[in-house]
């Protein structure tokens, strides 16, 4: 069976991306086909447009060149339907990978949580993936992206389930992501591993739930850029992309919490205190996305 066969609109597309990839990876003809166990001649041919790979062969190039095809066909569908760019499918990518500087104090949070650094980093990663999977689908439909489509409490509850599931996948068996509504969000599987309660907040908001839960908390925040990895401050410059740029652990009591019932706070609401918060330790921050004006560039706890 050929790609053709499946959706042809898509053939010309996938074919430019594995050109690009190819490129961007200085690789040859000949040695992406013995990365990818072909004919020295088939990728020199795809290129050209002179024959449609079988949905093996598609796989086997996207594999050597190290992106899944479930992946490049999305990205294949949206440039077909002319919401993507060739171009801007690989400054995407790029914008997406998590640079080494933003993970910080790395022992104190494998102390606090059993975590390792790589472990949120790829936590992180892995929930940027499937948003941009999620946002992939509806733009190739015409429809907006999630962060257009949602109200911004219920994108922050979406991205921390999203978040908290990758953390349990990525922690080596130490946690289990528990039911949804019910406490501790991360529930802990062996030592060192402890019962987690996961917070999400937008911007400079202060993580806040229903009730006043004392706990060990890890609490993470996010704005809203665009999907090249542009931000700029400012509510009327929200983008409609997910941008984590802070992660925060501690352990909160229940005094720790300022207390609200105002109709705009749609009910009861517990928010945990400026000075606790801002004690809490600072684990991962993204200086590009911060919504804070820094001062000698620097934020507390970046040292």
């Amino acid at each position: 069976m050929t790609m053709n066969e499946i959706h042809p609109p898509l053939i010309g597309a996938l074919l430019g991306l594995f050109k690009a990839l190819r490129q961007n990876q200085q690789l040859t003809h000949d040695e992406l086909a013995d990365l990818a166990n072909v004919h020295r001649t088939t990728i020199g041919l795809l290129e050209k447009g002179e024959r449609s790979p079988s949905v093996a062969i598609a796989a086997q190039i996207a594999n050597a060149l190290g992106i899944p095809l479930s992946d490049l066909l999305q990205k294949a569908e949206q440039i077909a339907a002319g919401h993507l760019s060739p171009a801007d499918a690989f400054m995407e990518e790029k914008a997406r990978t998590i640079p080494l500087e933003c993970l910080r104090n790395k022992a104190a949070l494998e102390n606090f949580t059993g975590l390792t650094a790589a472990a949120l980093s790829e936590a992180i990663h892995i929930c940027y993936h499937t948003l941009d999977m999620i946002d992939g689908k509806l733009v190739s439909r015409g429809s907006p992206p999630i962060g257009k489509l949602v109200e911004l409490a219920n994108l922050s509850s979406m991205i921390g389930n999203l978040v908290g599931g990758a953390i349990a996948d990525c922690s080596d068996g130490l946690y289990q992501r528990n039911k949804p509504h019910h406490y501790p969000d991360l529930l802990p599987l062996k030592p060192p591993a402890k019962s987690l309660e996961l917070k999400m907040a937008l911007e400079t908001n202060r993580p806040k739930g229903h009730l006043p839960k004392p706990g060990h908390y890890i609490t993470f925040r996010y704005v809203l850029g665009d999907k090249l990895g542009n931000y700029t401050r400012g509510k009327e410059a929200r983008g409609d992309t997910v941008w984590i740029w802070e992660v925060k652990v501690g352990t909160i009591q229940e005094s720790d919490f300022d207390l609200s019932n105002t109709a705009g706070d749609s009910g009861k609401t517990a928010v945990i205190k400026s000075a606790v918060f801002n004690a809490m330790t600072l684990v991962y921050f993204d200086k590009r996305y911060c919504p804070y004006a820094l001062k000698d560039a620097t934020y507390p706890g970046m040292n």
